[in-house]
């Protein structure tokens, strides 16, 4: 191992054969192998002292300005002897690791975040075509919403539907909730506030048909008054449009 040793009052007094390798032959005081970064940390053991220390310092190296290592000191007669193993090369490897890992990282985080754009995409996409807008007639038009009426997926709904009612001169606005399965109560409260919407818009009251009585039982609880007109199916309300 290389090592080094010095009395109490700093002078080197011996240099091993791979110390010299390391650090250089003309070495007369301590502060000539350390680096003035570093000192502060060797001066509270500059002193005869009992035991021994490790700590870690840079070495002033014969080909590098910085040699960090880690260094073992201790006192016997008023001589030091410093032992220190260089950390460079096991610094290095441990470096490319890192800089690796932090590659992979953040190629990992990028193909995640593409993986999560195009997912919250093809919900969004799945959630419009759960309640289309089907135009009947200039005057009237057909929304039948599909799967769990959830907030999220009402958001989208009502976004493109306000779209199209906007677009349009439509009377009557039908909804139809025969195919649609748990209505969460943030969902039945936004299909509320889209109701509301669609009457201020065109001056009309929405239609809704195909409501199951565990529907009825969620708009009484969560939505009290819908102010809505209830129709028993498309049919019987084309029925009823016809001359």
């Amino acid at each position: 191992m290389p090592f080094i040793c010095f009395n109490q009052h700093g002078e080197i007094t011996f240099i091993s054969r791979k110390a010299k390798h390391l650090l250089g032959e003309s070495l007369q005081v301590l502060p000539d192998c350390i680096d003035s970064g570093s000192f502060p940390k060797m001066q509270p053991y500059l002193k005869p002292f009992q035991g021994d220390t490790s700590l870690e310092v840079n070495m002033r190296g014969k080909d590098k300005l910085f040699l960090l290592c880690d260094v073992h000191l201790s006192w016997e007669n008023k001589i030091a002897t410093i032992i220190f193993i260089p950390k460079d090369e096991k610094m290095q490897v441990l470096e490319e690791k890192l800089v690796a890992l932090k590659q992979r990282l953040a190629s990992t985080d990028f193909e995640l975040f593409e993986k999560k754009e195009a997912l919250e995409l093809a919900v969004k996409e799945l959630n419009a075509l759960s309640g289309p807008f089907l135009p009947i007639s200039d005057k009237m038009a057909f929304v039948p919403l599909f799967g769990d009426i959830t907030e999220e997926k009402m958001e989208t709904i009502t976004h493109h539907v306000l779209d199209a009612v906007n677009e349009g001169e439509y009377d009557e606005i039908l909804f139809d909730l025969s195919a649609t399965g748990n209505i969460e109560k943030q969902g039945l409260l936004k299909l509320k506030q889209l109701f509301s919407m669609i009457q201020y818009m065109n001056g009309n009251q929405v239609k809704l048909m195909g409501v199951k009585p565990s529907h009825a039982r969620k708009l009484n609880e969560f939505a009290g008054d819908f102010n809505i007109q209830s129709e028993r199916s498309l049919k019987a309300v084309l029925k009823k449009s016809r001359p």
